[in-house]
């Protein structure tokens, strides 16, 4: 077995960064400790604001897309899903970040994990959406605290 002690590492060519494998190249975060009632009564998927973009630093990055909201409500029930770049994201479904459903977890937490493989450096825009076919949903209830964090991870 080796053992590599440094004190530094240098760039070897300048601007390229140092790269290694699995670390973590930056992270972004929208975040509301304190939100306010944001609702909606549409039968189709509408932006919520709880969104952020991440300009990756290397084009073949792994994006980690993690979302918390303490408390939504539906007065019926509601679909929640991730949108990338104002479409849903590849491979997701109706239920991607939840479900929200008066008769059974009318107000809830929503919990979301995820990844992207970035294929450039183009910014990656990030939303959560949502719909109430039937009812009002409240996708932040006054109160919560909503949180959308993106951390790029160099490969």
């Amino acid at each position: 077995m080796s053992i590599l002690k440094v004190d530094t590492i240098n760039e070897k060519t300048s601007g390229n960064g140092v790269q290694i494998a699995g670390h973590v190249v930056q992270v972004q975060q929208f975040y509301n400790s304190n939100a306010s009632h944001s609702t909606s009564a549409s039968a189709s998927f509408v932006a919520s604001g709880i969104a952020k973009s991440i300009t990756p630093k290397y084009s073949n990055s792994l994006i980690i897309i993690q979302s918390n909201v303490t408390m939504s409500y539906s007065s019926g029930y509601s679909h929640i899903r991730m949108y990338l770049n104002g479409s849903a994201m590849t491979g997701s479904n109706l239920y991607h970040v939840g479900y929200i459903d008066l008769s059974h977890n009318a107000y809830g937490a929503l919990s979301f994990q995820a990844q992207h493989q970035a294929t450039s450096t183009a910014a990656l825009n990030f939303e959560i959406y949502y719909a109430s076919p039937t009812g009002t949903a409240y996708i932040t209830h006054a109160g919560a605290s909503a949180a959308l964090t993106l951390w790029e991870i160099a490969q």
